[in-house]
């Protein structure tokens, strides 16, 4: 049960490079260009948010006992790799690859993958890759923009979000705050604070989109969206951490507007603050063949942003996915962070 060092694969630390695990923090703490392949057994199982953790037990080269946390991704990602809170248990036999942690004394590892004793391979790493991205339509056909839909974000659509200083036009004081951006220290996740949109609606996992008459919900892993549509403006609103949002048609795309974002450390890019002077606009239009959706997003903010950002993503209808939404877990999201 000897943790084994092998040779990385080259194009998985690539995408791992541009592509953390999830949306709360960075994969900076973990040696991409290594991997470790852990044989030992399940001592415990965290079906939990904002990340999944698995512990696994292993022998050391001079057989004494060491127990691993594997980090994962999210509950609801995990879901749609085939993972449910019953996939693992206790007592199980498994064979885990991984990236360890930079720090050698720290027995924490990315996970890639963990085989059990019957043969059953459950990936933990991203489906959505370049490729993915431009994968072809499901059979699924929807009638609305109601229901459930995946995102596949490609490295072309995340790389702006995790690279600002080199992908926008900032502001000397945005530019300032990415470059004095400490993660551990600053990161408003550490203490459940989710991100928030264009952001949180490009990564890769599962939304649902509920559309009323006078409410329109949006849910996403660890937060949810009201969108009034029978407001015209944000006068008089209060700034809160979502914002205000107001929707409205035209034809069959669905416009939103939101405002009186309250400051966010990270409410724009990755380091990249966001100010109450944020303003969004974002577009969701079935596709023609209707088995998709296209997002499109235009957002403005003079104290960071010297110019005005805009882009856009496929999200796939998938009435088949589950939606999972936990409640974030202070102790898990910090459980990261190095002492």
């Amino acid at each position: 049960m000897r943790p084994i060092l092998a040779q990385s694969w080259p194009s998985v630390a690539l995408f791992l490079i541009t592509l953390p695990a999830a949306a709360h923090h960075s994969p900076a703490i973990y040696d991409q260009e290594r991997d470790i392949i852990l044989e030992g057994v399940v001592t415990k199982f965290e079906w939990v948010a904002p990340h999944v953790y698995i512990q696994v037990e292993t022998e050391n080269d001079v057989e004494e006992r060491v127990v691993w946390t594997i980090e994962a991704r999210p509950p609801s990602p995990m879901s749609r790799l085939g993972w449910s809170r019953r996939s693992l248990e206790p007592g199980e036999r498994v064979t885990v690859v991984a990236n360890p942690a930079r720090n050698a004394n720290r027995k924490v590892a990315l996970g890639q993958s963990v085989l059990k004793e019957d043969g059953t391979l459950l990936s933990i790493l991203s489906i959505s890759t370049e490729g993915d991205a431009g994968a072809s339509p499901t059979s699924f056909v929807a009638d609305d923009l109601s229901g459930i839909w995946e995102t596949r974000s490609g490295h072309e659509v995340l790389l702006p979000f995790k690279q600002p200083k080199t992908s926008w036009s900032l502001t000397d004081r945005g530019l300032a705050a990415v470059e004095s951006y400490d993660e551990r220290f600053m990161n408003p996740n550490n203490d459940c604070v989710p991100e928030l949109a264009p952001q949180a609606m490009i990564y890769p996992g599962v939304k649902s989109i509920e559309i009323g008459e006078e409410v329109t919900v949006i849910r996403l892993d660890e937060s949810l969206r009201t969108v009034y549509m029978n407001l015209d403006s944000h006068d008089g609103t209060p700034y809160t951490q979502q914002g205000h949002s107001i929707g409205w048609w035209e034809d069959d795309v669905l416009v939103v507007d939101t405002a009186h974002s309250a400051e966010h450390r990270i409410g724009n890019a990755w380091g990249l603050p966001s100010s109450r002077q944020k303003h969004l606009i974002e577009r969701f239009e079935v596709s023609p063949d209707r088995s998709g959706l296209t997002y499109t997003f235009w957002v403005e903010d003079p104290e960071y942003l010297a110019e005005p950002m805009m882009g856009a993503l496929d999200l796939v209808y998938r009435p088949d996915l589950p939606f999972v939404s936990l409640p974030c877990d202070p102790e898990i999201a910090r459980r990261y962070i190095e002492e």
